[in-house]
């Protein structure tokens, strides 16, 4: 609290232009420091005399300005940068380049609002490509992420609220899987395959019911064949798991390993290096409309 002294009213008075002029003035110390201050009438002197002792004995408090809600680039950067996984911070990566495009990376996360996103979804439901519209997931997926920031910007306290977002209504569309014959015949086409690998990764796949990402990712020193597992690091959730081996699956991986095997089981982590050799087996087998991932679905078919 300021140290204030009483105070007191003066008259001053003085001639101008040859005519007597009157003033009263306030004289007050305060924390040591004379102030002074000047007014025509005694009584309004005392008055702001006393509105100042006032004031000095009680200031108000400061208002301070709110923090501005970050932009939806620094929100990001923020965000991604938490994702311990680094193929789905890549994935994530892309989706937010295309949000800081269509909102503005400059964009305050405050302004992102219902209306706001709605008019971006009208805009990409409007888009053609090859002469088709968008699909429901195409659309959905990155307003997904953008709901995922939305909440966590919510739980880092800095906006008050996660605006509305209404999604696409998606299709379940038709889950594959194979027969026993139609295994048969692609581990068959996948065996004269020029990619001598190609036919271990498929029957591995097939009766562990690992993702691609996963296969392609292991390595040997991750392989227990004694204890009859696999420990997986590379997973969707970046949680590392251990999977049984099936008598298949380590066949599988029997007729790659040496006593020295180190590194990649498969090889190479990178899809490109079977794409064309799969998608040769898969038509060579007859079957149509499958997926390396449909593997992942047989193998959980099989199980029920």
């Amino acid at each position: 609290m300021a140290q204030i002294s009483r105070g007191k009213i003066v008259k001053r008075t003085w001639k101008w232009k040859g005519q007597k002029r009157v003033a009263y003035v306030f004289d007050v110390m305060v924390d040591g420091r004379r102030v002074r201050q000047q007014y025509a009438g005694k009584q309004e002197a005392q008055d702001e005399l006393d509105k100042f002792r006032d004031e000095a004995k009680n200031p108000k408090p400061a208002i301070l300005e709110p923090t501005p809600a970050p932009t939806l680039g620094e929100a990001f950067a923020k965000f991604l940068a938490l994702k311990s996984n680094k193929k789905t911070a890549r994935e994530f990566q892309r989706v937010a380049e295309h949000l800081k495009s269509a909102f503005g990376a400059d964009t305050r996360l405050t302004d992102i609002t219902s209306a706001r996103i709605a008019d971006y979804k009208i805009v990409r439901m409007a888009v053609r490509r090859g002469g088709k519209s968008l699909t429901a997931a195409a659309i959905n997926r990155p307003l997904g992420l953008l709901r995922n920031l939305l909440r966590q910007a919510a739980k880092w306290k800095v906006i008050t609220e996660v605006p509305e977002i209404d999604f696409e209504e998606e299709s379940a569309g038709v889950v594959r899987f194979l027969t026993p014959e139609e295994a048969t015949r692609l581990l068959a086409a996948a065996r004269k395959s020029r990619n001598t690998a190609l036919v271990d990764l498929v029957e591995f796949a097939m009766f562990t019911g690992v993702r691609r990402g996963e296969a392609l990712g292991l390595t040997w020193d991750r392989v227990g064949r004694s204890r009859r597992v696999v420990l997986l690091t590379e997973t969707k959730n970046g949680r590392p798991r251990e999977v049984q081996l099936s008598a298949n699956a380590d066949a599988a991986l029997a007729r790659r390993w040496t006593p020295d095997a180190t590194g990649l089981v498969f090889g190479s982590r990178n899809w490109n290096s079977f794409r064309q050799a799969w998608g040769a087996a898969v038509k060579a087998a007859g079957i149509a409309k499958f997926r390396f991932h449909d593997l992942r679905h047989t193998t959980a078919s099989w199980l029920v």
